[in-house]
């Protein structure tokens, strides 16, 4: 255990105050509202991680989650307790005044030392604590990720689909297609807790990906209704299967490739996946400069819950030494761990 500037305790594991804090911390303001529920699970997961808590009393009143993937430091947690933060919706500038001024000191010694090149992490526009944490810490944005949902009510074994658990086999796939992408990271592929599929047809591989499953809690669906909308879901046939706030349950897609970006192989694909998981809902995280996405968003049939919801936007933002502030050129890897 060390220490940033008295200020700051700093752990390569967490401590029971600290997970007290994350698996309570509600995410999201303005739209939707809801909780992780594999927050333990995920936790044992993390890639080299590391825990920069402002602890009192042997009580953790803030934390700050870095995952350190080599010198790309993904901020996976960014929790305070209202305390520290101030209850309303957005964060007490008096009592951040030290809170932020320490913790820019901290990515500014990570930076200039060289233990880092980047830090990067993904925000919901519509949430103004995660937008006033991106615009205290001059983080860039540097790339739009779509939120896309696919649900089926009954879904249907479309295409003959296997799961691999061979990591040599897998990286070969991915690796090919994916390891040229900006911030690319595949750790949590290779990992037989959640099953990586591949679709074929006539003995040649038309698809593969990486689903890994999720599990939250919503307060409150996104968009202009989603109050209502939480409320009468339990009343809503067809709905009422692809969403159940209190335990809400679905698959997160990575490294997803699709032979000739064909739209029907992406839907069975998908559709396939979720009858084989016994799941109603994928959430796909991509960069919307994917040419998959691009080729493919107008031609699938999304499912019900886009029809109401349409497609969210995350922004990828980045600190860097030089802070460039035009977006990417190249396609940002979204790896769907990350976001769940």
């Amino acid at each position: 255990m060390e220490t940033f500037n008295n200020i700051f305790t700093l752990r390569a594991e967490a401590s029971s105050s600290l997970m007290e804090l994350l698996e309570k911390n509600t995410l999201g303001t303005n739209g939707a509202k809801y909780k992780h529920l594999d927050t333990a699970r995920r936790m044992k997961l993390l890639y080299n991680p590391l825990f920069l808590s402002l602890e009192r009393n042997e009580k953790c009143l803030g934390n700050v989650t870095f995952c350190r993937r080599e010198k790309q430091w993904y901020v996976r947690y960014f929790a305070f307790d209202t305390l520290v933060q101030g209850a309303g919706k957005t964060p007490s500038k008096k009592k951040n005044s030290t809170l932020k001024t320490n913790l820019n000191a901290f990515f500014l010694d990570k930076l200039q030392s060289g233990a880092a090149e980047s830090f990067y992490a993904y925000i919901d526009p519509k949430n103004v604590k995660s937008l006033w944490m991106s615009e205290q810490f001059n983080f860039v944005e540097k790339a739009n990720i779509a939120t896309q949902t696919f649900s089926r009510v009954h879904p249907r074994a479309k295409m003959k689909i296997e799961i691999w658990k061979d990591p040599a086999k897998i990286k070969a796939l991915v690796r090919k297609q994916f390891g040229h992408q900006r911030y690319f990271f595949d750790f949590h592929i290779y990992s037989n807790t959640d099953p990586f599929y591949v679709a074929k047809k006539e003995g040649e591989i038309v698809a593969f990906g990486k689903f890994h499953h999720a599990n939250w809690e919503f307060e409150r669906m996104p968009g202009k209704m989603g109050g209502v909308l939480t409320k009468a879901i339990p009343f809503i046939p067809g709905l009422r299967k692809i969403i159940k706030p209190k335990a809400h349950s679905f698959l997160a897609p990575e490294a997803v490739w699709v032979k000739e970006n064909n739209a029907q192989y992406m839907s069975d694909f998908f559709e396939s996946v979720l009858q084989a998981e016994y799941r109603n809902l994928i959430l796909w995280w991509i960069d919307e400069k994917s040419t998959l996405y691009r080729t493919v968003k107008r031609k699938v049939n999304w499912g019900l819950l886009h029809k109401i919801n349409g497609v969210h936007e995350v922004k990828f933002v980045e600190i860097s030494p030089t802070n460039d502030s035009s977006s990417f050129e190249e396609e940002v890897y979204s790896c769907a761990f990350d976001f769940i």
